[in-house]
C-alpha cells in the first residue's frame, strides 16, 4: 500500500538460483490444509516433510481481504514443495474472536507465539521460516528473535514505518470511499477503516509506534525481501538489515498493486509465489525426520476443535467433494436451533464478508438462538477451486451447486428448514439454489443484481462495470442528439459504455416482453424469472428482497416487476424493503448495523 518514493530497492547481496515453477502447472496443483482452532482463533495447517516449517503471518484489513486466496494458494504451494506451514487470523480479525478492550498488539504477539508452538508440535520441526505480508512482515522481523530458532524470514511489502503506514491507511480509506461513492464513515473516529474494516484506536496507536529501521541486530541470518517498485522504505530496510549482518535477497513484488486493489479482481501472482517457494525450498533441502501425518500428530496443548464466544460456539469445517470447500459453523451456546442460515459469498469477498459484516451477523443470530454457516464457494477465499469447474465461478451453476453442498452439511448436523442469505452475486446463487433445492424454507436477497443470467452477457464486464449507472447512460442518450451521435460514431462510449448500452437495451426489451411476445430472448428471460418465483411461491418459501435505497440492483428489480415494483405483489410470500443511507456493500458502520437489524427482524427461527 506504500507510496512511491525516489529511491529504488537495494539489490540482493546473494542471488540463489532454483528451477522456476511455471504458472500454469502451479495453478493446477493443490495441497489441502486442515482447519485448526487455537488461542481464540482459527487457522489452517498444511502437511510437509522438510526440515523446516513455515509460519505465515498475514496482512490485516483490506489488504488481507484482497490477499486471502493468494495466501491460501501460497500455503498450498509450500506444502506441495514439502514444507509444513500454518496460516491464521489475528485476534479481532477474520474468524478470530473479538477483543473487547485490546491493549496494543500484545495479544497479536501472543497468538503468533502460540501458532509457532502449534506448528512445531504438529510438524515435528524445530526450525521455522517466518513469512509475512504487510504488517505481518513487520511482526515476523520484530518477533523472529523470540521465536528462535528461525532459519530465515520472507517479508512481502512490509510496514517499515508505522506512522507512515497509518497515513497511507487514511489515504487509502478515502480512495476506496470515493471509488464506492459513499464518503467517509461518520462513525469511524480513526479515519483508517479501509472498506469498513476497522482497527480499534488502541491497536492503531501501537501500530503507529512500530518501525523496522530501529532494529539493533539482525532478526535472522537470511531475509527474502519482496519490494514494491520505487518504495524508499523497502530499499532502506534492505540496507539496514545488510548492515547488521543479514544476507538480504531483494526481489520485485510483481503484481502487488493489482493484488491489493480489489478483492474481486485479485488473482494469485503465480510467478511471485514460485519465487518464494524456491527460496524457502533451498533452505529446507536436507530432511531431518520422516514424514509426519498431521492427523496422527499429538494434540496441541490447549487446542480445541472450536472457538467459544459469549453466546456462540464456532467450528471450522471442510466439506464437499474431497473436502475442497471451507466454512465456519456458528452455533448458539446451550440453545438448540432447528433452522440454520447459510450465508453465500458476495463477489470474491471471502466468508467473513465485506467489512467483516457476515461474522457479526452470524454471531448476532447465534445470540438469538439461530445457527449458521458462513462458507466460501469454489475458488474463493479458503475453498479450493474445482479443477473441472468453470474459470469464473460467479453467476455459475457450480456456485449454485456449492450452496446445495452447504445445505447437505447443515442437514448432517441435524438442522432442518434451512435459510439462505446472500448479497449481490451471492443473492443470485442463493435465489437459484432455493429454486433448485426443496429443503430451503426462507430466502433473503440483499442488493440482488440478477435474477436470471443472460447467456450473452459477459460475467467479466458485469463485475467490472456493475456499479456504473445504466440510468445515467440512458440520460446521456436522451440529451439532444445523443442517440444520433451514438449511431454515427460521434459519441465514443468505450467498453464501459458498450456494456451499459447492452444493459439498457436488455432492460427495455424485457419490459416490452409482455407485448412483444415470449418468443424473443428477453421475453424468455422474463418468463423464466417469473417461473422461478412461481416455484418458490408453490413451495410457500418466504422470500425477502432487501435493497439499499438507490442501489443499482433496483434496476433489475424494476425491469422484471415494474417501475413501482407492483408486479411483486403477485407473490404472496415475497416482501420488499429498502435500507436508507447505505451503499451496495453496507460499508459504513451505521449501514452495516441497519442491515444486521433488518436481517434479525426478517429471519425467524
Amino acid at each position: 500500500m506504500g507510496a512511491a518514493a525516489e529511491r529504488t530497492p537495494v539489490m540482493a547481496q546473494r542471488q540463489d538460483t532454483a528451477p522456476e515453477l511455471p504458472a500454469a502447472p502451479m495453478a493446477a496443483l493443490s495441497s489441502q490444509g486442515m482447519p485448526v482452532a487455537f488461542s481464540g482463533t482459527i487457522g489452517m495447517l498444511y502437511p510437509g516433510a522438510a526440515s523446516v516449517a513455515v509460519l505465515m503471518l498475514g496482512p490485516v484489513g483490506y489488504e488481507e481481504l484482497c490477499l486471502r486466496s493468494t495466501w491460501r494458494t501460497l500455503a498450498e504451494a509450500l506444502s506441495l514443495a514439502g514444507m509444513a506451514c500454518l496460516r491464521f487470523d489475528y485476534p479481532g480479525l477474520g474468524d478470530a474472536l473479538d477483543v473487547a478492550e485490546p491493549s496494543g498488539l500484545d495479544d497479536w504477539n501472543e497468538t503468533v507465539r502460540a501458532a509457532a508452538d502449534l506448528l512445531r508440535q504438529a510438524s515435528g520441526c524445530s526450525r521455522l521460516i517466518l513469512l509475512g505480508q504487510g504488517l505481518g512482515g513487520t511482526l515476523a522481523l520484530r518477533l523472529a528473535d523470540s521465536l528462535a530458532p528461525v532459519s530465515g524470514c520472507v517479508v512481502m511489502a512490509p510496514v517499515v514505518n508505522g506512522k507512515r503506514y497509518l497515513r497511507e491507511l487514511s489515504v487509502w480509506t478515502r480512495i476506496v470511499a470515493d471509488r464506492i461513492g459513499i464518503g467517509m464513515d461518520p462513525d469511524d473516529e480513526t479515519g483508517c477503516a479501509v472498506a469498513g474494516l476497522r482497527l480499534p484506536p488502541e491497536r492503531l496507536a501501537a501500530i503507529g509506534k512500530l518501525g523496522l529501521l530501529d532494529l539493533d541486530s539482525r532478526p535472522c541470518d537470511e531475509v527474502l525481501l519482496l519490494s514494491r517498485p520505487g518504495h524508499a522504505g523497502d530499499a532502506a530496510l534492505a540496507t539496514h538489515l545488510t548492515e547488521r549482518g543479514a544476507v538480504v535477497t531483494s526481489a520485485p513484488y510483481d503484481g502487488y498493486e493489482i493484488l491489493t486493489t480489489d478483492p474481486t479482481g485479485a488473482r494469485p501472482p503465480f510467478p511471485t509465489i514460485a519465487a518464494i517457494v524456491d527460496w524457502v525450498a533451498l533452505r529446507a533441502r536436507e530432511p531431518e525426520r520422516s514424514i509426519l501425518a498431521l492427523a496422527a500428530a499429538r494434540p496441541y496443548e490447549g487446542q480445541a476443535a472450536s472457538l467459544r464466544g459469549p453466546d456462540f460456539v464456532e467450528s471450522p469445517v471442510r466439506f464437499g467433494p474431497g473436502g475442497r470447500l471451507f466454512g465456519v459453523i456458528c452455533e448458539p451456546e446451550n440453545r438448540p436451533s432447528r433452522s440454520a442460515i447459510v450465508f453465500v459469498n458476495a463477489g470474491r469477498d471471502y466468508h467473513i464478508g465485506w467489512a467483516r459484516v457476515t461474522v457479526a451477523q452470524a454471531r448476532a443470530f447465534a445470540a438469538r438462538g439461530i445457527a449458521s454457516l458462513r462458507f466460501d464457494t469454489s475458488g474463493i477465499g479458503d475453498s479450493l477451486a474445482d479443477e473441472n469447474g468453470p474459470e469464473e465461478v460467479l453467476y455459475s451453476d457450480e456456485q449454485v451447486a456449492d450452496v446445495s453442498l452447504a445445505l447437505d452439511l447443515m442437514e448432517t448436523r441435524g438442522y432442518q428448514d434451512p435459510i439462505l442469505i446472500g448479497r449481490c452475486s451471492g443473492a443470485y446463487a442463493a435465489f437459484n439454489a432455493a429454486v433448485a433445492d426443496k429443503r430451503v424454507r426462507q430466502l433473503v436477497m440483499v442488493n440482488n443484481e440478477r435474477f436470471v443470467w443472460d447467456p450473452d452477457e459477459s460475467v467479466e464486464d458485469a463485475i467490472r462495470y456493475a456499479h456504473r449507472s445504466v440510468g445515467d447512460f440512458g440520460a446521456t442518450l436522451k440529451r439532444k442528439g445523443g442517440l444520433r451521435r451514438l449511431l454515427t460514431g460521434q459519441l465514443r462510449i468505450g467498453p464501459a459504455g458498450r456494456y451499459l448500452l447492452f444493459r439498457l437495451l436488455k432492460q427495455m426489451s424485457i419490459r416490452l416482453a409482455p407485448w412483444l411476445g415470449r418468443l424473443t430472448k428477453h421475453g424468455r428471460l422474463r418468463r423464466e424469472c417469473h417461473r422461478r418465483f412461481g416455484v418458490l411461491a408453490t413451495r410457500k418459501v418466504d422470500v425477502a428482497l432487501i435493497y439499499a435505497e438507490g442501489d443499482v440492483g433496483l434496476a433489475e428489480f424494476n425491469t422484471y416487476f415494474g417501475k413501482t415494483g407492483d408486479g411483486i405483489s403477485a407473490y404472496r410470500h415475497v416482501s420488499f424493503s429498502t435500507i436508507p443511507r447505505a451503499d451496495h456493500n453496507f460499508t459504513h458502520l451505521g449501514a452495516a448495523l441497519r442491515l444486521r437489524d433488518r436481517l434479525l427482524e426478517t429471519v425467524k427461527p
